[in-house]
C-alpha cells in the first residue's frame, strides 16, 4: 500500500510540476542557505586553522584592543579581531622597546602598516598592502619567499619583498626581482617575492599575497620619524615559559601605559579561537534566516496541499465509498507532503553544491562539505514538509464521502 502512495504522490507532483516548483522556494533556499553556510564557516575555520599553525607555538601576538577574557568553557571572547579596533590606542615604539626588554624575550617583531599606493611608471596597484617590519618576520611566520631573498637586516635601505599578487598586477611577471617601484614616492628595489599563499592571512589580518614588506627603519622615516603597529610577535626562549612571559609582558605593557589594559596577548589557539567564534556567530545567525525560511516553505506546502485535497475532492469520495478508511486516506496526502518535501530538499541540495563550487572557482573562499549537515538539512525539510502536510491530511481523511462524491471537482 505504502508503494501505491509514494506512486500517487510522484505522478500527482508530476502533473503539477511548476506549482510544486514555486511551492518549494522556501524549502530549496533553506536547504541551500544551511549547508552553504555551514560549508562555508567550516572552509574558513580550516583556513585559519592552517594560517594560525604558521605561528610556532613559543610565539605570542601583542595586539591593541581590549584584554580577552574567558569563561568556564574555556571559551575566548571580548573582542573581534577579525577587523581592526578604533578605540584602543595604536602599539607604540616604547611598547615595542618594553616588550623587547622583558625578560624570557627572545625576538620581537613590529608589524606596522602604512598607507599608500604602490606604483610602477604609470601603473598603481590599490590593493597592495604596505608593512613596516624586521627581518625577524621570517623567523617567526612559515612563509617562504620563493624568488630572490628576504632583506638580511634593517639597514633602512629601500629593498622590499613583495607578495606574487604584488608582482603580477604592478609588474606583469612572477619573479621581478632587481626591478623597481615607488612607495609613497620613495623608490624601491624588489629584493623578493613570497611564496603564493592558498589564502589571506586570517591570523595575522593581512594577505601575505598582497603585501609589500619594507623594513622598519625605512618606513620610520617615511612617516616623519614616528611609527606605530598594528602588531607586534614575540618569541620567547622556552616555549614552557609562554604563559610566565606573557604575564610579564602584560604587567610591563600595562604600567608603561599609564595601568591601561587596552590591549591583549593572544598565543596561537587563542587567535583561532576568536576567529571561530566569529565565524560561528556569522554562521548560526545565516542558519536560523535558513530555517525560517524552510518554515515558510512549509507553509507553501501546506498551501498547495489544502489546494490538493479541494481539487481532489471527488476522488477522496470514491475511495472513501470502496472502503478507504480515514488513515489511509490522511496517510496518503501526508506521503505526498513528505515526497514534496523531499524533492525540495534535494533541489536545495544540488543548489548548494552549485554554490560551493562556484566560490571555489570565482573566490578565495574554500567551503568544506559536512555530510552531517546535509544529512541534517535534507531531515529537517522533510518533517516540515510532513509536519505542514498534517492539516490539509486531516481536512481529506474527514471528508465526509457521500458530500465529495456529490462534489464537482
Amino acid at each position: 500500500m505504502f508503494s501505491d502512495y509514494l506512486r500517487m504522490a510522484i505522478n500527482s507532483i508530476r502533473s503539477r510540476r511548476l506549482r510544486s516548483l514555486v511551492t518549494l522556494l522556501g524549502v530549496i533556499i533553506g536547504v541551500a542557505g544551511v549547508i552553504t553556510s555551514v560549508s562555508i564557516a567550516e572552509g574558513i575555520k580550516q583556513q585559519v586553522a592552517a594560517e594560525t599553525s604558521n605561528l610556532a607555538g613559543d610565539v605570542l601576538t601583542i595586539r591593541p584592543g581590549t584584554q580577552l577574557s574567558r569563561d568556564s568553557s574555556g571559551i575566548i571572547g571580548g573582542i573581534n579581531f577579525l577587523s581592526p579596533n578604533t578605540t584602543s590606542s595604536p602599539l607604540s615604539e616604547k611598547d615595542l622597546a618594553t616588550i623587547r626588554d622583558t625578560e624570557g624575550v627572545r625576538l620581537s617583531v613590529p608589524l606596522s602598516s602604512l598607507p599608500g599606493l604602490s606604483s610602477k611608471d604609470d601603473k598603481s596597484y590599490n590593493e597592495a598592502i604596505i608593512i613596516g617590519t624586521t627581518p625577524g618576520l621570517f623567523n617567526l611566520l612559515d612563509i617562504e619567499v620563493e624568488f630572490g631573498n628576504f632583506f638580511d637586516k634593517d639597514s633602512g635601505e629601500k629593498f622590499a619583498v613583495i607578495g606574487p599578487a604584488v608582482a603580477k598586477n604592478l609588474f606583469q611577471e612572477n619573479v621581478p626581482v632587481g626591478q623597481s617601484f615607488k612607495v609613497r614616492g620613495h623608490e624601491f628595489i624588489v629584493n623578493g617575492v613570497l611564496e603564493r599563499q592558498q589564502t589571506a592571512s586570517f591570523s595575522q589580518g593581512v594577505d601575505f599575497n598582497k603585501v609589500v614588506i619594507i623594513p622598519y627603519s625605512t618606513a620610520k622615516q617615511m612617516n616623519k620619524g614616528a611609527l606605530e603597529s598594528y602588531e607586534i610577535l614575540a618569541q620567547v626562549n622556552h616555549a614552557k615559559d609562554l604563559d610566565k612571559v606573557a604575564a610579564q609582558i602584560e604587567k610591563q605593557l600595562s604600567a608603561g601605559r599609564g595601568g591601561q589594559k587596552d590591549f591583549s596577548i593572544l598565543r596561537a589557539s587563542d587567535t583561532r579561537k576568536v576567529s571561530d567564534k566569529v565565524i560561528d556567530l556569522i554562521s548560526s545567525m545565516i542558519i536560523v534566516i535558513a530555517v525560517i525560511s524552510m518554515l515558510v516553505g512549509g507553509v507553501g506546502i501546506m498551501n498547495v496541499m489544502l489546494v490538493s485535497v479541494s481539487e481532489r475532492t471527488r476522488e477522496i469520495g470514491i475511495r472513501k465509498a470502496v472502503g478507504a478508511t480515514n488513515s489511509q486516506i490522511a496517510s496518503q496526502f501526508i506521503i505526498e507532503a513528505a515526497v514534496l518535501s523531499l524533492w525540495g530538499a534535494l533541489l536545495g541540495i544540488f543548489a548548494a553544491a552549485l554554490i560551493n563550487a562556484g566560490l571555489r572557482i570565482f573566490t578565495g573562499i574554500q567551503p568544506a562539505i559536512v555530510w552531517e549537515v546535509i544529512l541534517f538539512a535534507g531531515v529537517l525539510a522533510v518533517i516540515i514538509g510532513v509536519v505542514f502536510g498534517v492539516a490539509p491530511a486531516l481536512k481529506a481523511a474527514r471528508r465526509n464521502p457521500i458530500d465529495a462524491l456529490r462534489s464537482d471537482s
